[in-house]
């Protein structure tokens, strides 16, 4: 079975199979990389964790961590995340967490088994569950019902060991409404700002300054090793009139995915919005209210909607008539759609509240859920196979290629029988443009790590493969002042003028603290400005990340408090005191406290499952095989 799905890896219909059967295969050793002597990685109370888990379960990292990061996961990356080591931990707490439902007597009915297989899309025709499209998707890529039942039957039994750990949290009111508090209390700065750059004039350099700054921050001019590559590449659009892709494959397609046809209810509708925040104050929320109102009369009136939505609208669509075009029900917020799709076509709404303020809307048309036909998709599922063969084929002939170099070493004959190019790049360093493809960092960390005249391994590039030769190579060296002087003395510019800003800034704090925060201001005629309110988990407005300002402002609270040191920002140093502090009300936390309790016990679930495990972990009797990790 194994070996089959190997020989099918890049095929379509493999990555179909994977993305339908929705169940955690944690104990399975597909996709296993090339046998190695190894054939257990660890031991776990003596149960033996084979190569083949150890190795799936890196290559889901791997793959995690290459979606995430794409062209910027390079080799001090991979190191970083020590990924393997990841890949081991995860299998060991699931060996472990399966051998404590033995030992707590967890078990799994045959009723749950059933209802759970049955649930799985991929085994469904028109959201039931098909006997023989199951045994079908089975058969097809060789599984026996029973092989696949002990996988999800084993998955199961896991899930049910970490409910019933994680259920042991519990938390109380008052631990909800601190959490509640910590992360929704607000403060709102004043600040005055001293730039930088307002302080240049007042910073003369001398040479010898200029050489000491150079000789301190020397390796900061370093010019970076370069290199100048040949490539050929390989790029699925290229091959997308070669690919093929017959009746069936769009049928077979659209079968095993019927659950992406299918389109849920839809509202068309226009809306007319009166801006108000969700936290104003009773007045200003009465006022919007009162704007709404009027023009809901208008409306209700006979007056053209669009034409009064361009007039009267504060949101986006005003210029478009306040058409928000289709929609489904989870694409607005919850009281907008419930509104929306409660009504007649052609009616009017009632004023709306929303966290955005109030909204007047009209429902122009309404489309009930339904699955699109095969007929309707044909074209976009072949436009959509035909990239994915024609990738398929860009990977095959790249990898063609790369054989075929590796005993001649010579780029241009293997090109030309393919009917593709060579290019040849000028000199480019790891962080600057790679010729016409530009800034190419995965591209360019393999050249850099090639010697001159040597083929390098596939580059993976968002559109295709790229076979590279590098043809010269340049170390890297440090070169002397006069060839840097004019970044050298830009940089000590900026920041000795920082500096003084840095001064002005703390000066002004200790005549603030003295004289008081207004009469300093007047005196010196500084501007001031205001953040506007921000959360602990928010960057202060206006200012940029600074997470000492933060800590420090939140533990201050009182309003007029200063902070006592000058803070870096973006565009220079800032003086800082509290203008308001607005602590969370009764009210607000009532309207929050079943989602904050919930998120709260499901962190400190996690939290006993760690601790648990690391408990059990102790206890245990665990060999890793270091071979495995290096």
């Amino acid at each position: 079975m194994l070996d089959i799905m190997r020989k099918h890896a890049k095929s379509w219909v493999i990555n179909i199979i994977i993305g339908a059967i929705v169940v955690v295969f944690i104990f399975w050793g597909a996709g296993t990389f090339r046998q190695n002597e190894i054939t257990k990685v660890a031991t776990v109370n003596d149960e033996a964790i084979p190569m083949a888990d150890f190795q799936e379960a890196y290559r889901q990292l791997y793959e995690m961590a290459k979606s995430q990061y794409r062209d910027y996961l390079n080799d001090e990356l991979l190191q970083m995340l020590d990924l393997k080591r990841q890949a081991m931990d995860r299998l060991i707490n699931e060996y472990l967490i399966i051998q404590q439902t033995k030992a707590m007597g967890l078990d799994v009915s045959k009723e749950e088994l059933q209802a759970t297989i049955a649930a799985t899309p991929g085994f469904q025709v028109d959201g039931v569950f098909d006997v023989k499209r199951y045994q079908t998707m089975l058969s097809r890529y060789h599984y026996s019902p029973s092989d696949y039942e002990l996988l999800v039957r084993r998955d199961l039994l896991s899930k049910k060991c970490i409910r019933l750990i994680t259920s042991q949290a519990k938390v109380s009111e008052k631990e909800v409404r601190d959490f509640f508090n910590l992360y929704n209390d607000k403060v709102d700065l004043e600040f005055v700002l001293f730039e930088g750059d307002k302080f240049r004039d007042q910073v003369k350099l001398t040479d010898e300054e200029i050489a000491a700054y150079f000789e301190k921050n020397k390796e900061n001019y370093r010019i970076p090793p370069q290199a100048r590559v040949a490539y050929v590449a390989f790029r699925s659009g290229d091959f997308e009139d070669k690919a093929a892709v017959s009746d069936d494959d769009l049928t077979d397609y659209y079968e095993i995915n019927a659950d992406e046809f299918s389109e849920p209810e839809m509202a068309h509708a226009r809306h007319i919005l009166f801006r108000v925040n969700e936290n104003a104050d009773p007045e200003e929320v009465a006022k919007a209210h009162d704007r709404a109102d009027a023009v809901l009369k208008m409306a209700r009136e006979g007056i053209d909607f669009a034409e009064l939505a361009k007039e009267y609208s504060e949101g986006p669509t005003a210029k478009d008539g306040g058409d928000l075009g289709w929609f489904a029900k989870d694409q607005m917020v919850k009281p907008f759609s419930d509104a929306a799709f409660s009504m007649k076509i052609g009616e009017i709404s009632e004023l709306v509240r929303t966290q955005f303020g109030f909204h007047i809307i009209k429902l122009e048309e309404r489309r009930e859920a339904r699955s699109r036909t095969f007929e309707e998709v044909k074209d976009e599922l072949r436009t959509k196979l035909t990239r994915e063969k024609a990738q398929e084929m860009a990977v095959d002939k790249a990898n063609e290629a790369y054989e075929q170099a590796g005993l001649n070493q010579d780029l241009a004959p293997i090109a030309e029988t393919m009917g593709l190019r060579v290019v040849e790049t000028d000199f480019f360093a790891a962080n600057t443009p790679v010729g016409d493809l530009g800034l190419a960092p995965k591209l360019a960390e393999v050249a850099l790590g090639l010697e001159p005249g040597q083929i390098g391994p596939l580059v993976d590039m968002d559109d295709g493969q790229y076979l590279i030769k590098c043809l010269e190579k340049k170390d890297s060296y440090l070169p002397e002042l006069t060839a840097v002087k004019p970044s050298v003395e830009e940089d000590l510019l900026s920041e000795k003028a920082a500096e003084k800003a840095k001064e002005a800034a703390q000066g002004f704090l200790t005549k603030a603290a003295q004289a008081g925060w207004e009469k300093t201001v007047e005196q010196d005629a500084l501007i001031v400005e205001a953040t506007g309110p921000f959360t602990r988990g928010e960057t202060p407005p206006k200012v940029g990340a600074n997470e000492k300002l933060k800590e420090t402002v939140f533990a201050l609270r009182t309003p007029g408090s200063l902070v006592e040191e000058a803070q870096p920002g973006m565009k220079g140093y800032y003086a800082f005191r509290i203008k308001e502090f607005t602590p969370t009300s009764d009210a607000d936390f009532a309207e929050k406290k079943e989602v904050v309790t919930k998120n709260l016990l499901q962190r400190k679930g996690q939290t006993y499952l760690y601790q648990w495990l690391e408990e059990l972990k102790a206890k245990s009797k665990i060999e890793i095989d270091e071979r495995a990790l290096s």
